[in-house]
């Protein structure tokens, strides 16, 4: 059995109204898929994103703590939520440079006259309806309480966060195949509460996340250099460059037969040779060099007389040529 479970929910409030996302992670929510949320029996939309990530749309209820259920075909998980008369913020943080679009919930926000962050006014708003207010966020710095201004009156403040953009120093795997599947963690700073790393435009999957790295999953990708892009609260950055490589061809070994004292120097040719990592003769790792894309140079191990496979490795995969050259014990021995 796969139960789901839940570690948090970002945020843990919102308005009575409903109508605002929460974001719940947690694990299993694909294993078997879940099925439904419900914010205290009232059930919410919602969309799975991934195995440890939904986000849903907390349905409107009354004031007060309520419990958040999560339900897969094999068991539910539970964890707390409060409904407040206040606002609510979507999202509660943004780029110090502004410019990030803030959904606010609430009630009683039609006929809306004002927005401000701090004493600064938004640099827009769009009257979304009676419980919804959308806002463009001017730039600032640190803390500042929003708030929102109708004929009944100034709403009760809430708190907004700016946020620095990410900043990243490094990767520490630099290239892998075209098929994706590699590992790399991006080392910085404010890369905390990261949504998303792209390659090329290609979303990654994050599988862990602090304030100074991010490990990544990298996507399949085509070969030759991707941007790597953070996107967090603070903006996008860019500035890395991960290598996509192809899975290399074999297509020839020249000569094809030699001594079983090793020591031979053989040419292989083909293609993708350029993030060689590895060059075995009937499994027996090689010394090798990296002429060009399409020429390695080998010096043959020691090996038992007979025919043997020659395989390339590479950040990109491997290939192999089968049988593709003959050991020979030399003369008298």
């Amino acid at each position: 059995m796969a139960l789901p479970t839940i570690t948090s929910l970002a945020p843990t409030s919102g308005t009575t109204a409903g109508g605002n996302p929460v974001v719940i992670t947690g694990t299993n929510f694909n294993t078997p898929t879940v099925t439904a949320v419900d914010f205290g029996g009232n059930a919410a939309t919602f969309t799975v994103n991934s195995d440890t990530r939904i986000t849903a749309t907390a349905p409107a209820h009354a004031a007060g703590a309520v419990t958040v259920t999560v339900t897969n075909a094999d068991g539910s998980a539970t964890s707390s939520y409060t409904y407040t008369t206040g606002l609510t913020l979507a999202p509660g943080s943004g780029t110090s440079a502004g410019g990030t679009t803030v959904d606010i919930f609430g009630t009683n926000l039609q006929n809306t006259s004002a927005v401000k962050f701090g004493t600064t006014p938004a640099t827009s708003f769009t009257q979304v309806s009676p419980t919804e207010v959308q806002a463009v966020a001017p730039a600032g710095t640190g803390v500042k309480a929003v708030t929102v201004t109708t004929p009944g009156g100034t709403s009760a403040p809430v708190n907004y966060f700016y946020v620095s953009p990410p900043f990243k120093s490094s990767l520490s795997v630099t290239s892998g195949p075209t098929a994706g599947g590699t590992p790399t963690t991006i080392t910085g700073t404010n890369l905390a509460n990261a949504s998303s790393v792209t390659f090329g435009g290609v979303a990654g999957t994050i599988t862990a996340n602090t304030a100074g790295s991010i490990t990544v999953t990298t996507p399949a990708g085509t070969a030759g250099n991707a941007s790597v892009v953070v996107t967090g609260p603070g903006g996008s950055t860019n500035g890395l460059t991960f290598t996509y490589v192809g899975t290399p061809t074999v297509a020839g070994v020249t000569p094809t037969t030699g001594s079983t004292n090793g020591g031979d120097t053989v040419t292989i040719t083909g293609s993708g040779f350029t993030e060689t990592t590895g060059v075995t003769f009937g499994g027996t790792p090689a010394a090798f060099g990296v002429l060009d894309d399409g020429t390695l140079a080998a010096q043959t191990p020691a090996h038992a007389a007979g025919t043997v496979d020659v395989t390339v490795t590479t950040t990109g995969g491997s290939a192999t040529a089968t049988a593709a050259y003959t050991y020979q014990a030399p003369p008298g021995g």
